[in-house]
C-alpha cells in the first residue's frame, strides 16, 4: 500500500492528476464556492397554487439568504427528471424531520448534491433522489 501511494504522487501521468486534484480541493476549502442561481419568479398578491403544485412555508433558518429570508411561500411542482443546476428544491433529508428547501448544486450517480445559498460548502454527505424529492420551486410569494 505504501508503494502504491508513493507511485500515485511520483509516477507520470498520475502525479499530475493527483496534484491537480489536491490544488482543486485546497481552492474549495480556502475560498468556498459560489452557487449557480436559477431563481424562480417572485410574485406579490394571493398565493396561486395550480393542479399538481404544492405550497410550502420557508423556515427562518437563514440557510437560503439572501434570496429567501424565511416566512415566504414557495410553490413547487414535482418533476425530478427536469431538475437543473441552480434550481431550488424541496426534499426530505435523513438528518431533519422537516422538509428542506435548498439549491441543487451538482448531480452525480447517487442524486443531486444540495446547498443553502448562505453555506460555504455543499451538503456532500446526502443526496436528493426520486425517493426523497418533494418538488422544484417554481414561484415564491413574499412573507404575507
Amino acid at each position: 500500500m505504501k508503494e502504491q501511494l508513493k507511485a500515485a504522487f511520483t509516477s507520470w501521468p498520475h502525479c499530475l492528476a493527483t496534484y491537480v486534484a489536491l490544488a482543486g480541493a485546497f481552492w474549495l476549502l480556502a475560498f468556498g464556492w459560489k452557487p449557480v442561481l436559477n431563481n424562480p419568479p417572485v410574485y406579490t398578491g394571493i398565493v396561486a397554487v395550480g393542479e399538481g403544485e404544492k405550497a410550502w412555508k420557508v423556515s427562518f433558518t437563514g440557510s437560503m439568504k439572501p434570496f429567501l429570508q424565511g416566512g415566504e411561500i414557495a410553490v413547487t411542482k414535482a418533476d425530478y427528471d427536469s431538475i437543473q443546476v441552480g434550481q431550488i428544491l424541496v426534499y426530505k433529508a435523513s438528518y431533519n424531520n422537516n422538509p428542506i428547501i435548498h439549491r441543487a448544486v451538482q448531480k452525480d450517480r447517487d442524486g443531486w448534491i444540495m446547498s443553502g445559498d448562505s453555506a460555504k460548502h455543499t451538503e456532500s454527505w446526502s443526496r436528493v433522489n426520486k425517493d426523497n424529492y418533494l418538488g422544484t420551486v417554481i414561484a415564491v410569494y413574499p412573507n404575507p
